[in-house]
C-alpha cells in the first residue's frame, strides 16, 4: 500500500443491533469484506454521484438570478403596455363584446 493512501483517520457512528446485522448481511451478499469498506464505497459513490456540490449550487443560483432578471424585465414591459393601453382607453368608451 502506498503511504499516501494509508488509512489513518476514523469515522465513527452508532448502529442498532438490527442495523448492524442488516449491513453485515448486505456486505457479505455483495462480496464486500467489511462494513467499513461498505461505508467507504457508499460515501465515495454518494460524493461522485450527482449530489449537489457548493459550486453546482452557486451556478444554479446564478442561473436562476439571470432568469429572474429576464422575467422581471418582461413583467415591467407588460406593465408599461397595460398602463399605456389603459391610459389610451380611458378617453374612449369601452368596447362591447359580441
Amino acid at each position: 500500500m502506498i503511504a499516501s493512501n494509508r488509512r489513518c483517520r476514523i469515522v465513527s457512528f452508532r448502529l442498532s443491533p438490527e442495523e448492524y446485522e442488516a449491513l453485515r448481511v448486505f456486505s457479505a451478499n455483495k462480496g464486500i469484506q467489511s462494513i467499513s469498506e461498505l461505508a467507504r464505497r457508499a460515501i465515495e459513490d454518494y460524493l461522485s454521484s450527482n449530489a449537489m456540490r457548493p459550486s453546482d449550487l452557486e451556478s444554479k443560483i446564478e442561473w436562476l438570478a439571470g432568469r429572474l432578471s429576464v422575467l422581471d424585465r418582461a413583467v415591467e414591459r407588460l406593465a408599461q403596455l397595460v398602463e399605456s393601453k389603459t391610459a389610451a382607453g380611458e378617453s374612449q368608451p369601452p368596447r362591447q363584446s359580441a
